[in-house]
């Protein structure tokens, strides 16, 4: 076993008896914007105590007054990463709840509920899994159908030692849970209204436009930098930035050859992933958003986070016209056709040309406002660890 982790600095807070809620993740970062910067971060500013288990490549320690964070080494395959976590969770006589966010660590409630069936077990579903692997899997269709099959055999042997699911998306199509009597909570990772935008109008003279998340194929990357090369025959002045980490390495040399070929590097800014505290100045320093998705399974299921972010922001934004973006607004952004480079490149010219109208932007900021923030979120997520 391998933990990142300075228990000396952990004494007070081990000698002291506390209720304890636990999270557990074991392929995200430790400081993963939905679960350490809102659900985290909600439990611990209500003074609940966490128990914080991470696995990843991070030399991050969370560890404050409430919160005792132990990151495993990616040394530690998963197996090893829920036989040490059940381990020392069976031993904790104060833990009351836990709460998962993948389907590999579903064995860890089956641990729990094998010792305390009184403590609560939750399980945070990020995505849907289904559309997740139909998207990646390069396996061919049946042999992909069968994987899919005997994952959702195996997830359904363990759902028995769930109490309670959480959906970061609204099902577009079928819930995967609806037949099985435990509570369903969709409960969004809207942004915290802390970071709404109230003077967008002061950067709405220039077409700086951002890209920031996942760089790959499906994210319609390419499609955004073809139509960036189409964008500049109108509008010279626009500049792209796009921030996060390739998918894998031969899709970056693909977009920089992409970059190099349509004589346009000198405006599109690469740069890498940053932390997301850091996304809000750079968004702010922005006037458009774009989100150039492609039509797959996952993209027509999982709503984009980055559309908040935007909206929260002051950006005029772009979309693709894909299901979970429509679910969320209408009128207030410029619609392109998924795949089609010319239809990007007009809605940001259309963008960029209406730069000096915040009717979008102002709509957006509403909405942020009343409905779509995790501020009213926050209150039902804790209902879950009363």
């Amino acid at each position: 076993m391998v933990c990142n982790c300075d228990y000396g600095s952990r004494k007070r807070w081990f000698t002291e008896t506390f209720e304890v809620k636990a999270i557990v993740s074991c392929h995200h970062y430790p400081d993963d914007e939905r679960i350490y910067y809102k659900q985290v971060q909600s439990l611990a500013k209500r003074g609940d105590h966490i128990l914080y288990f991470t696995r990843s490549d991070s030399n991050l320690d969370l560890t404050d007054e409430y919160i005792n964070h132990q990151n495993f080494s990616l040394d530690n395959d998963v197996k090893t990463f829920i036989g040490s976590v059940s381990s020392y969770l069976q031993k904790q006589n104060s833990l009351t709840h836990i709460q998962i966010h993948e389907t590999d660590l579903l064995p860890v409630l089956k641990n729990i509920k094998s010792k305390d069936q009184n403590i609560t077990t939750i399980y945070d579903v990020h995505e849907h899994m289904e559309a997740l692997y139909r998207t990646f899997s390069n396996r061919f269709k049946p042999v992909k159908e069968l994987a899919i099959h005997i994952r959702k055999r195996e997830e359904k042997k363990y759902l028995k030692y769930v109490d309670q699911i959480i959906l970061a998306n609204p099902p577009m199509s079928n819930n995967p849970y609806e037949n099985y009597s435990i509570p369903i909570y969709v409960i969004e990772n809207f942004p915290e209204l802390k970071y709404l935008n109230h003077l967008p109008g002061l950067k709405q003279s220039s077409p700086a436009i951002v890209y920031h998340g996942h760089l790959g194929p499906e994210r319609g990357i390419g499609d955004l930098i073809k139509a960036m090369h189409r964008v500049i025959l109108s509008i010279p002045e626009a500049r792209l930035t796009l921030i996060g980490t390739f998918r894998t390495d031969e899709f970056q040399n693909e977009m920089r050859a992409l970059i190099q070929e349509y004589s346009i590097g000198d405006v599109v800014q690469l740069l890498d992933q940053v932390p997301h505290k850091d996304i809000w100045d750079i968004l702010q320093n922005h006037s458009i958003g774009v989100i150039p998705f492609r039509r797959t399974p996952l993209t027509e299921e999982n709503t984009p986070t980055k559309l908040f972010e935007m909206m929260a922001s002051g950006l005029e934004i772009v979309a693709t016209d894909l299901p979970p973006t429509r679910y969320f607004v209408d009128d207030s952004i410029h619609w392109a056709s998924p795949g089609n480079a010319e239809s990007i490149a007009d809605s940001i010219i259309h963008a960029c040309q209406s730069l000096g109208d915040t009717s979008r932007v102002q709509k957006n900021l509403k909405l942020i406002a009343q409905k779509y923030n995790w501020d009213q979120r926050q209150d039902q997520y804790l209902a879950l660890f009363d």
